[in-house]
């Protein structure tokens, strides 16, 4: 026995789309108690202010962003003159 046949029979074997409701439908049997995921209505104000909130939150992640390369950059040139300084 190969091992990729191997893999197939445990493959197999290990079927678990039958044990899950999840899957029901997969099967063709139905569960009426798993129908997805619900999707709330949200108003038009909500998003708006979750739109302005994540605007305000990659500005500020990239001035954090930039911020750190420019201190990377200068630390890195001061490291590079106090070496060639030093020969």
């Amino acid at each position: 026995m190969s091992a990729i046949s191997g893999m197939n029979i445990s493959m197999k074997n290990n079927n678990r789309r039958t044990k899950k409701e999840a899957f029901s439908h997969i099967s063709g049997t139905s569960d009426n108690e798993s129908q997805g995921i619900k999707i709330e209505a949200v108003s038009e104000e909500t998003l708006i202010e979750i739109r302005q909130k994540m605007k305000q939150q990659q500005k500020s992640a990239k001035k954090r962003n930039i911020l750190v390369a420019i201190i990377s950059l200068f630390l890195f040139v001061l490291i590079v003159w106090a070496t060639l300084s030093q020969m």
